[in-house]
């Protein structure tokens, strides 16, 4: 089976298991030949409540130009959190020197629960629009997906599938080809909605585990990845990475404490990852 070539276009962060060090080791148990392009450095897991951000523009230029002169090729790119709009025209050159276009999915980093994570500005919403038209798939929370389509985040009380369904069809209709909007409550339901090119919109019940989890997007996002490849339909992928992560977080965290900040550690799941696939 051909190892493909994916790019992480992300941040570091100093503590905490997510971004780039929590996708690196589930893509590469998914067997894909992983390389990262770094847009920020960020001293630790926002769920602590403050960070200090350092974006990485002109080394993502620098290096974009001796990555096209040295003619790196890849099969994905994936983003993650975009600082601003030149770091979206940086992905865009790199794609453009490819001799084939790449599948390009953006997970939008952007804020939960309605706000902004702290430490990040204004700039990364038109980048993450940006960035959102660029892609074959997005895969944003709810709060991110309020902010690309320009809508005010509703909470489970007032949010209603008809009103999630104008939203999608609204960002169909603005020219995003495929999303996945996580972090959906209605009611005390929860569920993953989405479309694609060739589906109608969906949604995908979850069973919720109640405690909050940092990092639990970034495994998301890289089993839609992993999963993606191999099952050319979107509603099936997302079927399969709900689950997983589900069994994941119910296992990690039965009986965790809330108001701690609990990260998962991928370690201790990735045989389970290898042998789900």
């Amino acid at each position: 089976m051909k190892e493909n070539k994916i790019l992480l276009v992300s941040d570091f962060v100093g503590v905490g298991k997510v971004a780039l060090s929590m996708m690196i080791p589930i893509l590469n148990t998914m067997e894909a030949d992983v390389s990262y392009l770094p847009t920020a450095v960020i001293s630790n897991n926002f769920d602590y409540g403050k960070a200090h951000v350092e974006e990485l523009t002109g080394f993502m230029e620098n290096t974009k130009n001796i990555w096209k002169e040295l003619d790196f090729q890849f099969d994905i790119i994936t983003t993650g959190i975009i600082m601003n709009t030149s770091q979206v025209d940086i992905v865009k050159e790199i794609i453009k020197y490819h001799d084939k276009k790449p599948l390009i999915i953006s997970d939008p980093i952007m804020g939960d629960d309605g706000e902004l994570y702290p430490g990040l500005s204004e700039d990364l919403i038109e980048a993450s629009r940006q960035m959102a038209l660029e892609a074959d798939v997005i895969i944003p929370n709810l709060t991110e997906f309020s902010l690309i389509v320009g809508r005010e985040y509703l909470g489970p009380e007032k949010l209603k599938d008809s009103i999630l369904v104008s939203w999608l069809e609204k960002a169909r209709s603005r020219g995003v080809k495929s999303a996945v909007i996580t972090s959906v409550q209605i009611g005390e339901e929860y569920y993953v909605y989405g479309y694609s090119e060739k589906e109608d919109i969906f949604r995908v019940k979850i069973d919720y585990v109640p405690v909050k989890v940092g990092g639990a997007g970034d495994v998301f996002t890289s089993l839609v990845i992993g999963s993606y490849l191999k099952e050319s339909s979107l509603k099936k992928s997302i079927e399969y990475s709900t689950e997983v992560l589900t069994d994941i977080i119910r296992k990690e965290y039965k009986g965790a404490k809330s108001g701690k900040v609990n990260e998962i550690k991928i370690q201790h799941h990735l045989q389970y990852i290898y042998k789900s696939l």
